[in-house]
């Protein structure tokens, strides 16, 4: 397979909950190498209501494992991000610029609470397209609200949002819930995006090469080029999917 690109991932230092320090986002970007990640966006958490790491400090934490690399001896291409934790003025600090999009793109990774109400999830889609952005919603499989009635899955990708899953919920087995979660956005062609959503080493780590391997064999190769690489790649160019 190509070289994957991988949309959310917590690899940058000392930023989140994601990797502790230096060492440990060497230890990441190492497994990020050895799955097959060439690419990956860095998308540290980003809350309205509490401080956040600024673009200057992601920028500047990007720089640190780029200098790293050279003494790895590869090179995985790192571009600057967020993960939005919605609230209602969220979209007014994207607009701002106080918020990463996507390498620079029209794409916002958007995370909502998981129990949280269809109506707000639905309104807070709304709005970031309202202001020109296309919502990548983090790890649809968490929310509650979009699968006690499936059709809201249907209608928020009507109204705009794009769908990823986490590459470790591709993977689980049959009787997970998630797992079931990702199989339904599978099995109804829903799915975008598969990312790691890597936090550390532990159970969250760079994988996504066995979720890989699951989509060519359920969804066949050119549905599954389309999700691994077609779609990640219009992200970084900032082109429509």
């Amino acid at each position: 397979m190509k070289g994957f690109i991988d949309l959310h991932s917590h690899i940058l230092p000392g930023l989140d909950d994601g990797a502790r320090d230096v060492e440990e986002s060497k230890a990441m970007l190492k497994q990020a190498w050895e799955e097959g990640i060439r690419e990956i966006i860095a998308t540290p958490h980003f809350f309205v209501s509490k401080k956040s790491a600024s673009k200057e400090k992601i920028l500047e934490s990007i720089s640190v494992l780029e200098e790293a690399m050279t003494e790895l001896g590869f090179f995985i291409k790192l571009y600057p991000g967020n993960e939005l934790y919605y609230r209602s003025e969220a979209e007014e600090l994207v607009e701002q610029g106080m918020v990463n999009t996507m390498a620079g793109s029209h794409y916002v990774l958007v995370e909502f609470d998981p129990m949280t109400e269809y109506s707000y999830l639905r309104n807070g889609i709304l709005k970031l397209v309202s202001y020109g952005y296309t919502p990548i919603l983090a790890h649809t499989e968490r929310y509650e609200c979009l699968f006690k009635n499936k059709e809201k899955l249907k209608r928020i990708k009507e109204h705009g949002a794009l769908i990823q899953v986490n590459s470790a919920t591709i993977t689980k087995g049959m009787f997970d819930e998630m797992g079931k979660r990702g199989r339904y956005l599978m099995k109804k062609e829903l799915l975008d995006f598969i990312s790691s959503d890597s936090h550390s080493m532990g159970k969250r780590s760079p994988k996504l090469k066995e979720a890989a391997q699951v989509l060519v064999k359920k969804l066949g190769e050119k549905k599954a080029e389309k999700i691994l690489f077609a779609n990640p790649r219009a992200v970084i160019e900032d082109r429509s999917i």
